[in-house]
């Protein structure tokens, strides 16, 4: 059972091929968030490197921001286009769920960094909630936990957040490189599927015209 992975809500694109629990083949492109300049290349470029055709894919995941606003529509439109046109499993996740995989603690919470004093946000534990979050937001006054803090990069907002949660928790900083792929697709593969029609970008921070 072969599955596709795409991550283009980054500044780097991500894709990875993988059969059942083998990892056939990993792509990270350099492309500046220019991804609907390298995508379809891309997938054409494993395809042949794996000797495969298209049709021998059987799942496709996307992760579905939050990110580049551009980038994730040419993740997601490509992945459900593909889904549906070929009749294909389409499964999606939140890049701030993908940060928790394989992550340990009571409370995991994952950041992807935007600016000092607001950043994106997944608290996973008691409860699940994933947005755009300020650092005063009442969200994170959480007490009595074992908390890991995973991310992609160091910044002002996690040593904030460490400060703030360490007075009333026992507090771990993970610092991931990349995503654990094999781990990420089994995980996504194990939610339900989704309809393609139904996958739409989720940027969870307000774009300029929709606060105006």
């Amino acid at each position: 059972m072969k599955t596709l992975f795409i991550d283009s809500s980054r500044k780097s694109l991500s894709i990875a091929l993988a059969d059942s629990d083998k990892l056939l083949f990993i792509s990270n492109v350099e492309s500046h968030s220019k991804h609907s300049n390298y995508l379809l290349n891309e997938i054409k470029n494993i395809l042949t490197n794996q000797n495969i055709n298209i049709n021998d894919i059987d799942n496709y995941i996307v992760l579905n921001g939050p990110g580049s606003f551009t980038g994730i529509r040419v993740g997601v439109t490509v992945c459900k286009t593909l889904a549906w046109a070929l009749s294909k499993k389409l499964y999606e996740l939140n890049n701030l769920e993908a940060l928790k995989v394989d992550t340990p603690g009571s409370v995991v919470i994952s950041v992807i960094y935007d600016k000092p004093n607001n950043s994106y946000v997944g608290i996973y534990g008691v409860n699940t909630i994933e947005d755009y979050m300020s650092i005063d937001d009442s969200r994170l006054n959480i007490s009595n936990e074992d908390i890991t803090i995973v991310s992609m990069e160091d910044n002002e907002y996690i040593q904030t957040l460490i400060s703030k949660l360490s007075l009333n928790n026992n507090v771990n900083l993970k610092m991931v490189d990349d995503y654990n792929y094999i781990s990420l697709i089994n995980y996504a593969l194990s939610k339900n599927s989704i309809n393609p029609h139904t996958a739409k970008p989720i940027y969870l921070k307000k774009i300029d015209a929709e606060k105006k």
